[in-house]
């Protein structure tokens, strides 16, 4: 190529050298302008933009638990978010006497708030979906027996047919049994009782009662 420059006019020549100036000067510039487009190019891709499946769960976790019972850490308590999940939403003390018998009872006789909190977080950190009188059912049967209640859900998680709390004991025939059981009790206990204060009546010495 030399050859050939130096037989043309020196112009000729002068302008091959700014041609051949340009172009060294240029290249670097022109490598930096295309990696950098090549970097905007890679960050606007679109595996960038697409959420992760993880992300996705926990944004469809988030929907499902919205209406549950929510803990409030400031004042560190359990607050229904609906009305049906309120405390009047549910049975009574007496419903949780004929369901488990007295031990729920008097927990709720004595401490009704801590009763009410604990069946709140029992409806929000439950596994489905548990309405007001299913997680009552379900808190006195603890209270009554945690061992059995707890033995009850391992088997359901591997497969056992659910127990429903909500309705324990509730049968018609059951509960006139039981009614009539309590009423023998209540009787006799109220007799001793009698007895023990007002000593021993007419009654007592005839039939030693």
């Amino acid at each position: 190529i030399l050859p050939i420059i130096h037989h043309h006019h020196p112009s000729y020549l002068l302008q091959v050298r700014y041609t051949y100036i340009q172009y060294i000067t240029m290249a670097p510039l022109t490598s930096i302008l295309m990696l950098a487009l090549l970097h905007c190019g890679l960050s606007f891709s679109p595996v960038a933009v697409v959420p992760s499946q993880q992300g996705a769960k926990e944004a469809s976790t988030s929907t499902s638990l919205g209406m549950t019972p929510r803990y409030d850490p400031f004042i560190q308590r359990w607050g229904a978010m609906e009305p049906d999940e309120e405390a009047s939403a549910g049975y009574s003390p007496f419903g949780s006497l004929i369901r488990q018998g007295p031990l729920p009872f008097i927990q709720r006789l004595i401490d009704g708030d801590k009763y009410d909190q604990g069946v709140l977080k029992m409806m929000a950190n439950s596994y489905e979906e548990m309405d007001r009188n299913e997680a009552q059912g379900n808190m006195d049967a603890y209270l009554n027996n945690p061992n059995d209640w707890a033995l009850q859900k391992v088997e359901e998680k591997n497969g056992a047919a659910k127990f429903d709390y909500a309705n324990a004991n509730m049968d018609p025939l059951l509960l006139a049994l039981t009614a009539t059981w309590s009423s023998i009790l209540l009787t006799i206990v109220g007799r001793v009782v009698y007895v023990g204060v007002n000593g021993c009546d007419q009654f007592c010495r005839d039939y030693h009662f």
